[in-house]
């Protein structure tokens, strides 16, 4: 008898899993919905590739490929917004930012650090907004301490620029919100803890340092642009203009979790679909649904939305690799690495809770990554 069958069907007081579960064969069912292709990214052979997913009342297939968007290495530094993505990597000390938007489907590239041999420099985080790139890095000074720069570069215009703008610690985490960037650092060399800076982009000027304590961890933007910071155990709120701060604590066995995902997708109601890491569940890492009005999780363990047949060899799923949201259908899109099967995937298809029904699945040669909505 299995612990998280247990776990699972306690309701704590702002965190819960889906419970109900059949043991019935049920196959699956398809609904009638509207007509939605999705951007998938998949890992294959260690680099990263785009693929557009039509679904609809016949097909849920592969339509075609993003032939200028490819082999981007899996170890990619990633910084993903609602609606466009960007990954900077590094081939033969060269750097290069290529970035990718669902609205427009468009696809660009930009060379950076011209002046600076990439090799020599330890890029730690980056951000963008339509306008703006900014890459925190740091580099080694012989017989000095470690020099720490956010690089800015303007992405509109042909004439490449940058402004370089020196800090005092360490870079962890960078955001961009209403032309103000949000830089997570840490003292790593005194006190340990961190610090939040807001800066200006039209003018670089430091607005505001902000004293986090000990276990500030990731910075996140929501759907109306507020500064998320996240903590084990709570998560501080910043509006991006005011810098009035809230802070939303969570009850003991409660937190979200959501400080270890790699693929996150914020609805337009503000809630947070993400990777939660479950030790007890038959599948580890699972989706969730983080709702910061109610401060409650709701967790969707595999086994209860899928028979032992489906989740085992049917669809031979490992853990959730990416998630987003349909919402034009209703449906959840979880994208899932296969078991004992190298480079393969699949995104299954379900209705949110109450129902948990799935809806359909496609097969995927490669991993999903990251999952856009059109």
């Amino acid at each position: 008898m299995k612990t998280y069958k247990y776990v699972a069907c306690f309701a704590l007081a702002f965190s819960f899993f889906a419970c109900e579960k059949s043991s019935e064969q049920v196959e699956e069912e398809v609904a009638t919905s509207v007509q939605v292709d999705y951007t998938v990214f998949l890992q294959n052979n260690n680099l990263l590739n785009g693929v557009v997913v039509g679904s609809g009342n016949e097909e849920f297939a592969v339509k075609s490929t993003l032939s200028s968007f490819t082999d981007i290495p899996s170890n990619a530094i990633t910084y993903k917004t609602a609606t466009d993505i960007s990954y900077y990597a590094t081939t033969n000390c060269l750097a290069t930012l290529q970035w990718y938007n669902a609205e427009t489907s468009i696809t660009e590239s930009v060379s950076l650090f011209e002046d600076i041999n990439a090799c020599d420099i330890n890029v730690l985080s980056m951000a963008h907004s339509n306008e703006m790139l900014a890459v925190a890095y740091e580099r080694e000074l012989l017989g000095k301490d470690n020099q720490f720069v956010v690089r800015l570069n303007s992405l509109i215009g042909s004439v490449n620029d940058p402004t370089e703008i020196s800090l005092d610690k360490k870079p962890v985490d960078v955001v961009i919100s209403t032309d103000r960037l949000f830089v997570l650092t840490i003292n790593e060399f005194i006190t340990d803890e961190f610090h939040l800076s807001a800066i200006d982009l039209n003018t670089n000027e430091v607005l505001m340092e902000l004293d986090l304590g000990l276990d500030a961890q990731r910075l996140f933007t929501n759907s109306s642009g507020d500064i998320i910071i996240s903590y084990p155990e709570l998560h501080t709120i910043i509006d991006p203009i005011t810098l009035d701060k809230s802070y939303t604590t969570y009850g003991e066995n409660t937190e979200p979790g959501f400080i270890t995902t790699t693929d996150f997708y914020i609805d337009n109601s503000g809630k947070f679909y993400f990777q939660k890491n479950v030790p007890s569940a038959e599948i580890e890492e699972v989706p969730a649904i983080y709702d910061f009005e109610k401060n409650s999780t709701v967790v969707y363990l595999f086994e209860n939305f899928l028979t032992e047949t489906e989740l085992n060899m049917k669809y031979s799923v490992a853990n959730t690799s990416a998630i987003a949201y349909d919402e034009k259908n209703n449906y959840v899109l979880i994208g899932y690495e296969k078991n004992g099967q190298t480079d393969k995937g699949g995104i299954l298809r379900i209705t949110p809770a109450p129902d948990f029904k799935l809806i359909d699945n496609i097969d995927l040669d490669g991993v999903p990554r990251t999952i856009f909505v059109e």
